[in-house]
């Protein structure tokens, strides 16, 4: 790829493009200022839209272009097959969602965030492959930082709206559901990896240890006690992927991820279970017995995928459409927006063809750019990936905005720089 950034940021701004994207969950809730019980009609369009994300990744491609990124030169340098691929999904998605799907709406929406999503990855990629490690090392601080801050705000939440039954579920600032924190948390415990990795020479052991222990700590609990299994599952599978990888770093892992998870357990466990689906039972698939039906370990997902699985049959090569689950979906989900199954996700939206055109997108657009880099950065990235698309296939948690951001990201951290490809070619 031709594009080149300037490497040397002014400090000011590279700090402000960390806190955008670092701190998306706090621009979340405060974009819709979500302090209050009662949502107009607005704040919850906004809001269950995550309109938040798009602005601000198009906040960061217009400093990333005042640094010298060109998003018309990085499409034109993308390897040939991936341009055909990619002009080849564009058009089956938006002939399929505009003429046979209901809602236009929607669809115009996903397809627009779509793009936008597109064009942060390109400048993410551009901006690795150009040596901006401490840019990339600052984004992966200020992710931990927004999930301190999110917490923060969260609790501020309880104290004004002091929830009651269903509205632990429903009333939580910033998303929908009490289960979609563990975004938050997610992407907090690999932001605490990453603080791990960069301050594993410094002589204070307090300093070594401490941020990175606590956050992740802190990021457990958040998917502990609302009981979310899919960023539990997540962390498990991305931690370990990171442990394999990281020779000669495992020791420092093993007490790492032991000491966080053992002062996690250990808060939650004390903290009050304010409904039937919350607490360490919740996560780890073990339904308290006074749950409600549909808070067993599937959650009703067996029901929803084998039922998805049978609409998908019915236009197995180009689908129905984009955001048209709602709509078309099965009969028992009707309002639901996705089937809880990235696979199940993409097959839907547009058959088999888009499928295996994603597919080839993404494959020879990773290999042009050299990755996996598994050292440093490049490591949380690849744990990352690994545990969000753990993520998706439990949760589909790339249907929504952030994840996808944060897997963007994770995509990127893993790139090569520039002068290790270099290096590989001499």
């Amino acid at each position: 790829m031709g594009v080149t950034i300037e490497t040397e940021w002014p400090r000011l701004m590279r700090l402000t493009a960390a806190a955008l994207i670092g701190c998306a969950p706090v621009w979340m809730v405060l974009l819709v200022w979500d302090f209050t019980d009662q949502r107009s009609a607005w704040q919850i369009f906004v809001r269950s839209n995550s309109f938040a994300i798009p602005l601000i990744e198009l906040a960061f491609l217009l400093i990333v272009m005042a640094r010298g990124f060109s998003p018309v030169r990085a499409i034109s340098d993308l390897p040939k097959l991936t341009k055909i691929a990619a002009l080849a999904w564009l058009t089956i998605a938006v002939t399929i969602s505009f003429r046979t799907g209901s809602d236009h709406l929607a669809a115009l929406i996903g397809l627009m965030k779509l793009f936008i999503a597109s064009l942060f990855l390109l400048a993410l990629i551009a901006l690795r492959r150009s040596g901006n490690g401490r840019l990339f090392s600052n984004i992966w601080f200020g992710v931990g930082c927004g999930t301190v801050i999110y917490a923060a705000l969260w609790l501020v939440h309880i104290a004004i709206t002091t929830p009651t039954g269903e509205e632990w579920v429903i009333l939580v600032p910033g998303v929908n559901n009490v289960r979609h924190i563990g975004h938050f948390a997610f992407s907090g415990f690999f932001a605490a990896i990453a603080c791990l990795i960069l301050l594993r020479d410094n002589n204070n052991l307090l300093v070594r240890w401490g941020p990175p222990i606590l956050l992740a700590a802190l990021s457990m609990g958040l998917a502990l006690w609302p009981g979310s299994r899919g960023p539990t599952l997540a962390i498990a599978a991305g931690m370990a992927v990171i442990w394999l990888l990281g020779s000669g770093f495992r020791r420092q892992l093993g007490l790492f991820f032991g000491a966080s998870l053992i002062l996690s357990l250990g808060v939650v466990s004390l903290l009050p279970v304010p409904h039937p689906i919350y607490g360490i039972f919740g996560a780890t698939g073990v339904a308290d017995v006074e749950a409600p039906a549909g808070h067993d370990a599937s959650s009703g997902r067996n029901v929803l995928w084998r039922q998805t699985f049978e609409k998908i049959e019915e236009r197995p090569w180009l689908g129905w459409g984009v955001e048209q689950f709602s709509a078309f979906g099965p009969k028992d989900s009707l309002g639901t927006r996705h089937p809880h199954n990235f696979l199940l996700q993409i097959s839907f939206s547009g058959g088999l063809v888009s499928a295996l055109l994603a597919l080839l997108i993404m494959c020879s657009a990773l290999r042009y750019w050299r990755w996996p880099y598994g050292y440093g950065i490049g490591l949380v990235g690849i744990g990352g990936l690994v545990g969000i698309i753990v993520y998706s296939m439990y949760d589909g948690a790339l249907f929504f905005s952030y994840p996808i951001m944060i897997f963007l990201l994770a995509i990127a951290s893993a790139v090569k720089p520039l002068e290790k490809q270099l290096e590989l070619d001499r």
